[in-house]
């Protein structure tokens, strides 16, 4: 499968980004070529899941950042130069879209994993099962306070087929399903910026406190992992040489 469409990392607003995304599954057809769009953000904001209510965010912080809205699921996601996005476009009858959805990430998940080996990056993907016994916290007494509040954050938990290092995430993933197409979408933590997430997510300085140790334990940065800055470039190179020679 090496007739990708690969369109170049583009930096822009976020709402851009989301707009195109839309625009590039709207036109996908079948026996067109897979796409694949990179992008980062500027200036830093905040995505929401489609059924996110504002709500779940600090009243008080909300002016300091622009917030936008994913037409997919899940929770926020803090956009900027810390988070390389790849936005997958598969159009209908493509072998990868499977008719089971979940299993339908898993290539996604595995290519991921043998581009980060490339950077020296030893990762894993989350197997359904174990993804299903992490989301049983939010059901236990002792846990579910907690787990609610760390998963306001998309990387403060895990789902099947995203990628971590143990149990701290570096890939997130989620998908979209269209007449047209599928739209998968993956987000590479460059840098895991835990403050600004706090402080966004947490209403009093009690939670605060609980999401910026909390979220450290849950996800991690590429850059904490190799003990550097890491280019968007790199690691772009590194996952297009992967699909490219499959």
């Amino acid at each position: 499968m090496s007739n990708w469409h690969i369109l170049p990392l583009t930096i822009a607003d976020q709402q851009y980004h989301i707009e195109r995304s839309e625009a590039l599954l709207a036109a996908a057809a079948p026996g067109d070529p897979p796409v694949l769009y990179w992008s980062m953000a500027d200036p830093v904001g905040l995505v929401l899941g489609f059924s996110q209510k504002l709500g779940t965010l600090n009243p008080r912080a909300l002016a300091a950042i622009p917030i936008y809205h994913r037409r997919a699921g899940g929770t926020a996601v803090l956009v900027g130069p810390q988070l390389l996005s790849l936005d997958v476009v598969l159009p209908a009858e493509h072998p990868l879209v499977l008719p089971d959805v979940v299993e339908s990430y898993r290539w996604f998940g595995e290519a991921w994993v043998a581009a980060l080996a490339q950077l020296g990056v030893q990762a894993r993907t989350v197997p359904p099962v174990e993804a299903h016994e992490l989301r049983a916290r939010l059901k236990r007494e002792e846990t579910s306070e907690c787990e609610a509040l760390l998963r306001r954050a998309c990387y403060g938990s895990l789902s099947s087929y995203e990628v971590a290092i143990g149990q701290r995430k570096i890939v997130g993933l989620d998908m979209r399903r269209r007449r047209m197409g599928s739209l998968l979408q993956a987000g590479v933590l460059l840098h895991w910026e835990t403050e600004t997430l706090a402080h966004l997510l947490g209403h009093t300085p009690a939670e605060q406190a609980l999401l910026r140790a909390g979220l450290l334990e849950r996800a991690i940065g590429l850059d904490t992992l190799m003990g550097r800055r890491v280019a968007a470039e790199e690691v772009i190179r590194a996952f297009e040489r992967v699909i490219c020679s499959e």
